[in-house]
Order: C-alpha cells, then structure tokens, then sequence
C-alpha cells in the first residue's frame, strides 16, 4: 500500500476514534447554549480551542458530534447503495435480453427524477408518518440517511452490470449454465464473488459522495435536523452568522475543514487500493 494510502487510513481513523469517543471526552454538551460566550475567537491557551457559534455552542464539541452524523451518513448510504445496485445490476446482466432492457430503461427513469424533489417527497413521507416511525424506533435522520443511499444505487448498477456482462461469457459460467445451474445460484456461487474488486471500487468512490451530498442537502436545510448536528448542518448555521461587522471565520473553517480533510483521506485510500499490487 502506497505512502499517502496509509496516511489516509490514519486519518480516517483518527476521525473515526474522534467522533466514537466524543460523548466522552471532556467537551461541552454541543447542544449547550451559553450566550454570554457568544462568538468567542479560537484559543489555544484555553477554552474554546476552536471558538463558539452565535449560541455560545462549543464548535469542537459540535464538529467531533457532527463527525459522528457525517461518516454514518457515508458508511450507511453507501451500504443502502451497494445492496440495492449490486443485485440489481448483477441480475440485469447475467439475464440480458428483454429483463435487462425493461431494469435498465427503470433505472433511466428514476435517474431522470430531481435529486431534490426526491429528497423531498421522501421527507415529506416522514413527516406524514412521524408517529408510525417514531413507534417503529425510527426518525427523520433515518429516512434521509435512507434516502441518500438511495441516489446512489443506480450507478453502483450500472458498473455491477458492465461487469456481469463481461463475467458471464467467462468459461467458469458457461460451464454452470451448461450443467443445467440457475440463475440465482450462478449469481450466488459464480458472479458475486468475482465482483468483489469493482465492489471495493465502488466503494472507495462512494462513500465521499455520500458524504459530500448529506453535507450539501444539510446545508440547503434538507438534511439532519437539529439538535442533531452534521459538518454541513455546522456550515449552514455559520453562514448564517457571519456578518460584517465580526470576522467569525472559525464558524467556517472547523466544519469544512474536517470535511476537505476527510475527502481527501478517502481519495487516497481509494486509490491505493486500485493501483496493482
């Protein structure tokens, strides 16, 4: 594994155990308001190290809390993504002919819909329903999780498919299907398995863009409600607060920060992991 590939993998760690450990590191409650500490600049002599928003709220209390909404976001869309696509393709193209015409023009269609207004039928289905899916342990932050994963199956689909279109002329699945093998296990025993590079792939590229859109759907106030936090959710508010006549930058800096700095992890992971051994 190449040098920046382990650098990236140390800093996502290192924000992983951050925002695991955050309910118990000596930090304010993020959601604390103090407003006699109103705007206060960051410090590194004493408290707050990254500063206070317009509340009085503690912003490296609230960026390590919105770490653990961010990267759950990435980790749980992008596994909602690769469930959903990679069946989907892998059947489309082992099958061919006129199923896989009829899921490919299906996926055509859900890909012509406005990613905002499909976030927004699907939030407007959870607030018709809060009370079932308050009964059913689930809540807003759930949905949209669901939601985000969602938007991203269709081209983890369309690369499965590609691939499965090359895997079943291979001899190894000629040979099952001569042996009188069905579909289900030619898929299960034969095709999956032989996935699992452009999976990884796929995964590598995924997770980044699930983030980045949560970030960008929660900056738009699409996403994560309070008193639930996010780095995009953390950007919204700061935009919002800043003003001419005090130069809160801080307000900015920490959440896109911690942002770029996880991108650029997972773009080094990623590829490390596709460059040949």
């Amino acid at each position: 594994m190449s040098r920046g590939a382990r650098f990236g993998l140390a800093v996502l760690a290192l924000l992983a155990a951050a925002a695991l450990l955050a309910p118990l590191l000596p930090l304010p409650d993020p959601t604390e308001v103090r407003f006699e500490r109103s705007l206060e600049p960051p410090s590194w002599v004493h408290d707050p190290v990254l500063g206070t928003d317009l509340k009085g709220r503690d912003i490296l209390s609230r960026t390590l809390h919105g770490a653990r909404v961010s990267l759950l976001a990435g980790l749980l869309g992008t596994a909602i993504a690769l469930a959903v696509g990679i069946p989907y393709g892998a059947l489309a193209g082992l099958r061919g002919g006129r199923l896989d015409r009829v899921m490919m023009r299906t996926a055509d269609f859900f890909e012509s819909l406005p990613l905002v207004v499909m976030v927004l039928f699907l939030l407007s289905v959870a607030q018709a329903y809060r009370d079932e899916l308050a009964a059913a342990g689930l809540s807003r932050t759930h949905l949209f999780f669901t939601a985000v994963g969602l938007l991203f199956w269709l081209p983890t689909a369309r690369v499965t498919r590609a691939e499965t279109l090359r895997l079943r002329q291979a001899p190894f699945v000629q040979a099952a299907r001569a042996q009188g093998a069905g579909t289900p296990w030619i898929l299960r025993r034969h095709v999956l398995p032989h996935l699992w590079p452009s999976v990884l792939a796929l995964l590598t590229l995924t997770v980044p863009r699930v983030i980045l859109m949560e970030a960008f759907l929660s900056f738009l106030g699409l996403g994560v409600e309070p008193p639930a936090v996010s780095w995009g959710l953390l950007a919204s508010e700061g935009i919002a607060a800043l003003n001419p006549l005090v130069a809160c930058w801080w307000l900015i800096a920490a959440p896109s920060f911690a942002l770029a700095l996880t991108l650029l992890a997972l773009q080094l992971v990623g590829e490390g992991l596709r460059q040949p051994t």
